[in-house]
C-alpha cells in the first residue's frame, strides 16, 4: 500500500457562525486519517466572537491578522507559506465533510495518478433540517446560477448520476480523472478543494495579489490540467437570507472583478469567448422567460423531492437584476470619469 500523503488544512475565518464552524471542526476530528499527518491552520481576520477560541479548542494552529480583515485571499496565501505538508486542503468555516473516510477518499487520486494536482467532490449535499438556500445550492451544485448557465461549475447537480464536466480521461469506482482547458475551467481553489503544495507555490509568490481563481488559471497554463473528481460530497452551508446572498455575489464581483478589469488572469465570464457570450445570452433569455429554469426545477423535483428546487427561477431573476444594476453603476462611474 502506498504511503498516505500529509495534509495541511487551511481555514480562513472572521466572526464565523459558531454552530456551523463547530460542525466543521467535529467532522474533521472524526476523520479516519492518521492525526500525525494532519495540521489545521486557521488564519483569522481579528474575530470578535469566539471563533478563535473554538479553533484553539480543536487544536488548530491559529494566526490572527486584524490588518487583513477584508483580505481573505491574502490570508489564504499566507496559510500556503506556513503549510508544512504535501497537500493543501481548503476547508472554510462553512464546509462540512460528510463521512469519516472523506480525507482517505480525497487523497486517492493523488496516490494513483502522478498527473493529478487537485481534487474535489463531485457533488454538494445537505443535512436534514438545512435551510432552503443551502439545499438549493446543493441541489444545483453551485451558489450562483450565472456560473451554472456559463457551464463553469466544478460540481454536478444532486440528481445527476454521472460527472459531465471537462474531458473525462478515466473512471474508477471511487473517482473520475478529468482534464480541463481554459474554455471550460471552473473556479478552483476554495471550498473543499485539495491541491499539491508544490503546485500552488509556483503561483502564490505574490501574497498581496493572490486570487485563487487566477492562480488556478495560471496553473492550467503551466500544464496543471488534470484533477481527481471524487465520488463523494461536501456540505457548503449558506446563509438563509436570499437577498443577502445575492448582494454578497454582487459585492464579490465588484471587489474581485470590477476593480481589476483587464488585469485578471481568469474570468468566469470571458467577453472574448464566443462560448461564454452565447451561454450568457441564453442565461439572460432563460431567466426572463422563466421556462427553462422552471423546467429544470420540475425535472430535479421528480428525482429529489425538495421544494428548494423551485427557488431557481426566482434566484435567476434576482441575480440577473443584481449583476445588471452593478454593470450599469460600473459603466456610469467610468463615463463620469471620462474613461
Amino acid at each position: 500500500m502506498k504511503k498516505l500523503p500529509s495534509i495541511s488544512i487551511i481555514t480562513i475565518t472572521y466572526n464565523s457562525d459558531l454552530k456551523v464552524f463547530e460542525q466543521v471542526l467535529k467532522a474533521l476530528k472524526k476523520q479516519k486519517y492518521p492525526k500525525k499527518l494532519i495540521e489545521h491552520l486557521v488564519i483569522d481576520g481579528g474575530s470578535t466572537n469566539n471563533t478563535v477560541k473554538l479553533a484553539k479548542d480543536y487544536n488548530c494552529r491559529v494566526v490572527i491578522r486584524p490588518d487583513l480583515t477584508e483580505a481573505e485571499q491574502v490570508r489564504a496565501s499566507i496559510g500556503f507559506k506556513m503549510a508544512k505538508n504535501d497537500i493543501i486542503l481548503i476547508i472554510q468555516s462553512d464546509n462540512i465533510v460528510t463521512s469519516k473516510n472523506w480525507l482517505l477518499r480525497m487523497v486517492q487520486p493523488f496516490m494513483d495518478n502522478p498527473k493529478v494536482f487537485c481534487a474535489f467532490s463531485e457533488k454538494n449535499s445537505y443535512k436534514k433540517g438545512s435551510n432552503i438556500l443551502t439545499r438549493y445550492c446543493a441541489l444545483f451544485g453551485v451558489n450562483d446560477p450565472t456560473i451554472y448557465y456559463l457551464d463553469k461549475t466544478e460540481k454536478i447537480r444532486m440528481d445527476e448520476d454521472r460527472y459531465n464536466k471537462g474531458m473525462i480521461m478515466n473512471e474508477t469506482k471511487d473517482y473520475y480523472i478529468v482534464k480541463f482547458n481554459r474554455d471550460n475551467l471552473p473556479p478552483l481553489g476554495d471550498n473543499g478543494h485539495m491541491f499539491l503544495k508544490s503546485a500552488i507555490k509556483k503561483v502564490s509568490k505574490d501574497t498581496k495579489n493572490y486570487m485563487h481563481t487566477d492562480a488556478f488559471g495560471e496553473l492550467n497554463d503551466l500544464g496543471y490540467d488534470t484533477v481527481g473528481v471524487v465520488k463523494n460530497t461536501i456540505i457548503h452551508v449558506q446563509k438563509p437570507d436570499i437577498i443577502r446572498s445575492i448582494k454578497r455575489r454582487v459585492d464579490l464581483k465588484e471587489k474581485f472583478y470590477d476593480r481589476y478589469r483587464g488585469k485578471r488572469k481568469y474570468l468566469v465570464y470571458n467577453p472574448n469567448s464566443t462560448r461564454d457570450r452565447i451561454n450568457l445570452i441564453k442565461y439572460i433569455l432563460f431567466s426572463f422567460t422563466l421556462v427553462v429554469p422552471l423546467y429544470e426545477s420540475i425535472r430535479g423535483y421528480f428525482r429529489i423531492r425538495d421544494i428548494a428546487w423551485f427557488l431557481h427561477p426566482l434566484i435567476c431573476i434576482l441575480m440577473i437584476a443584481g449583476f445588471g444594476i452593478s454593470e450599469i453603476k460600473h459603466y456610469s462611474k467610468n463615463l463620469l470619469k471620462g474613461n
